[in-house]
C-alpha cells in the first residue's frame, strides 16, 4: 500500500508537469498518467480490502511498468526533456525499493526500461552530447536503485529469517515444557537407572534435533565407560574412546551440557594430510546429586547446537533424575512442622545497613510421605512442648505436607475445571529456588534442605490452607495454585515472597546462608485450553525469570 501510495503521488505530479508544460496541445501522456494514477488508487483499495484478488507483485510490476512506459512515451512524442530523466530515475528508485519483487527482477526491469528510454531519445534526433549525458544519468540511477533493491531484500530475508528462527524458539520452548510436564508419567515407577537413561533419548528427541546418540551408565565402569548403546551411522563408525577422561572431568566440574564440533583426519591432494568436519556433538550428563551417573552424547550434521538445546537437555535430565529418586523412595516431601516458622529480625551487615535474618531449628526430622496437607498449627510452639511431643508420640507431630508433582496436578486439574466452568479466577505460580543446587553440593544435603524447608513453611503461612495448593516442581521447586486469585493479586504475592526470601539469612550448621526465588506467573484465561497449557506458560516466565538473571518475577499472558 505504501508503494502504490507513492506511485500514486508521482504519477499526479508528473501529469501536472505535462499539463503545464504542453497543455492539451500533446495530452496523451498526461492522460497516460492519470490512467496510472488511478491504478494505483485501485489497487490500494484492493490491498486494503481484497488483497488476495491478485498477487501484490505482479499488481506493483505492472502499474509501475504503465508509469514508466508513459514517461518513454512522452520522449518520444514530445521530444527529450531534462524533467522526463529526472521522472524516470524517480521511478528506477521506486522499483528498486520493491520489499516483495525480487532484486535480480527490478534491476532487469531497469536495465531494459533505461535502454528503451535511450532508443527513444535516438529516434526523436537528440545529439549525441545529450544522449551520452542521459546514458551516464540513467546507468548510476539503475546501480543505485539496484544496490537499494539489494538492501531492501537483506532487509527483508535477515527478518524473515529472524522471525523464523524466534518462531522455532518458541516452538523449542513449548515442547520442552510439554517434555517436562510428560516426563512424570513417562518415568514414574523406574527402578533401573540404565532403563531410565535410555528413556531420556526418546523425550530428548522432541526437544533437540540429533541424527545419533549414544549413552552409558557410568556405575561400575573404570576410566574409560563404554557404550550402553548407540544408534546412528555418526557413532557406529567411531573406532575412537567416546568418553575421555578430559570430557568425563569437565562435565562432573561444570555440571552443563558441553558442545563441540567433530572432525577427522583425511589425505588430501599430493597425500597432505587435512582436516574434515564430520558432525557437532552434545554431551549431557546426568547427575544424581553431586555424583555423575551417565552421559547422553548426541551428534548432528545440519547446525552447531545452541544455547537452548544445552540448557533444555541438562532440565530434562535433571527432572529425569529428579522421578528416579522419588521412584526409588516415595513421591513426596514433608516439612516437620515443629520446625518454628521463620522470625524475621534486623541485623547489621559490615556495611552497616540493616538486613534480615531467619532462624530455624536444627531439627532434622523428615518423612517421606505421598498424602496431602495436615492441618497445621500456627502457633510459635514453645522448646520445651517440642522435646515432650517427640518423646512420648512422634507419629503424633504436625506436618505440612509439599505434595508430589503427581498428587498436585490431580487436585489442580479439578481445580482448574471448576473455575473454568464457574468463570472464576485461578493463578499458578512456579517457583525455583536459585542456587540450591550449588548450595547442596558445596554444603550437603541437609543444608539446602534447611533452606529450602524455610521457604516453603514461609509461603505456606501466606497461602489460604483451605483452597490454595502446594506441590513438588523440579528439583529445587515448587508451585502454588491458587482458585479464585486473578493474576494482578498472584504477581503481587509472588513478589511480596520474592522479596521476603530475598532479605533473609538462614542459619544453618554451615553458617548462614541466603536464597532467591525465580517466579513464572500465569492464570487461566479464555485462551487457555486446559491446565497443561496454563502449567506450561508458567513454566515459560520461570524460564524467561532465570534467563533475565533470576530473583525476578515474570507473568505470561
Amino acid at each position: 500500500m505504501y508503494a502504490f501510495g507513492a506511485l500514486l503521488i508521482l504519477c499526479l505530479a508528473y501529469a501536472y508537469l505535462e499539463s503545464r508544460a504542453f497543455g492539451h496541445e500533446v495530452a496523451i501522456p498526461m492522460y497516460g498518467y492519470l490512467l496510472a494514477a488511478l491504478a494505483a488508487l485501485a489497487n490500494i483499495l484492493i490491498s486494503r480490502f481484497s488483497p488476495d484478488l491478485l498477487p501484490h507483485n505482479l499488481r506493483l510490476l505492472g502499474n509501475g511498468l504503465l508509469a514508466a512506459g508513459t514517461v518513454i512515451g512522452a520522449v518520444f512524442l514530445q521530444k527529450y526533456s531534462a524533467y522526463h530523466a529526472i521522472e524516470f530515475i524517480l521511478l528506477a528508485m521506486w522499483f528498486g525499493s520493491l520489499k516483495s519483487v525480487r532484486v535480480i527482477i527490478t534491476f532487469s526491469i531497469n536495465l531494459v526500461l533505461a535502454i528503451v528510454f535511450i532508443g527513444a531519445m535516438y529516434a526523436t534526433d537528440i545529439s549525441g552530447f545529450w544522449i551520452s549525458l542521459v546514458v551516464v544519468l540513467l546507468a548510476a540511477a539503475v546501480l543505485l536503485a539496484g544496490y537499494i533493491g539489494y538492501l531492501t531484500e537483506r532487509a527483508r530475508r535477515l527478518l524473515f529469517l529472524e522471525t523464523e528462527t524466534n518462531k522455532s524458539m518458541t516452538n523449542r520452548q513449548e515442547l520442552w515444557a510439554f517434555t517436562l510436564i510428560d516426563l512424570d508419567m513417562a518415568l514414574s515407577g523406574i527402578l533401573d537407572f540404565k532403563e531410565l537413561i535410555a528413556l531420556l533419548k526418546k523425550h530428548l528427541e522432541p526437544v533437540i534435533e540429533f541424527d545419533s546418540y549414544i549413552l552409558t551408565s557410568l556405575e561400575g565402569q573404570g576410566p574409560k565407560p563404554v557404550a550402553d548403546k548407540v544408534e546412528g551411522e555418526l557413532f557406529e563408525n567411531d573406532d575412537k574412546t567416546f568418553w575421555s577422561e578430559d570430557l568425563l572431568g569437565k562435565l562432573t566440574q561444570t555440571r552443563q551440557a558441553t558442545t563441540s564440533a567433530e572432525h577427522e583426519t583425511v589425505k588430501g591432494f599430493l597425500g597432505i594430510e587435512k582436516q574434515r568436519f564430520t558432525s557437532y556433538r552434545l554431551d549431557v550428563p546426568v547427575f544424581n546429586d553431586s555424583k555423575l551417573m551417565g552421559i547422553i552424547s548426541l551428534r548432528r550434521e545440519s547446525a552447531p547446537f545452541d544455547e537452548l538445546d544445552m540448557i533444555a537437555s541438562v532440565s530434562i535430565a535433571a527432572q529425569a533424575m529428579l522421578i528416579f529418586k522419588r521412584s526409588t523412595r516415595s513421591s513426596a516431601m514433608v516439612v516437620d512442622q515443629t520446625v518454628p516458622d521463620p522470625v524475621i529480625r534486623p541485623k547489621k551487615s559490615e556495611d552497616n545497613t540493616a538486613t534480615s535474618t531467619v532462624s530455624s531449628s536444627e531439627s532434622k526430622d523428615m518423612e517421606v510421605t505421598d498424602h496431602s496437607f495436615a492441618e497445621s498449627d500456627q502457633t510459635l510452639v514453645p522448646k520445651e512442648v517440642v522435646e515432650h511431643i517427640k518423646k512420648e508420640e512422634e507419629s503424633a507431630k504436625k506436618t505440612i505436607t509439599l505434595m508430589s508433582r503427581e498428587n498436585a496436578d490431580k487436585i489442580a486439574v479439578d481445580r482448574y475445571r471448576t473455575a473454568a466452568v464457574e468463570g472464576e479466577p485461578l493463578s499458578i505460580l512456579i517457583i525455583e529456588v536459585d542456587g540450591l543446587s550449588k548450595l547442596r553440593e558445596q554444603d550437603g544435603d541437609q543444608v539446602a534442605y534447611k533452606v529450602f524447608a524455610a521457604i516453603v513453611k514461609y509461603i505456606f503461612s501466606k497461602v489460604d490452607k483451605e483452597k490454595d495448593i502446594l506441590g513438588r516442581y523440579g528439583q529445587n521447586g515448587l508451585s502454588v495454585l491458587m482458585p479464585r486469585v486473578d493474576m494482578n493479586a498472584a504477581e503481587k504475592f509472588a513478589e511480596m515472597i520474592r522479596q521476603f526470601v530475598e532479605n533473609a539469612r538462614y542459619k544453618t550448621a554451615y553458617g548462614e546462608k541466603s536464597a532467591t526465588l525465580s517466579i513464572g506467573v500465569a492464570a487461566i484465561t479464555d485462551d487457555t485450553g486446559d491446565y497443561g497449557s496454563m502449567v506450561k506458560r508458567a513454566d515459560m516466565a520461570l524460564f524467561v525469570a532465570k534467563k533475565n538473571g533470576r530473583n525476578c518475577v515474570k507473568v505470561r499472558l
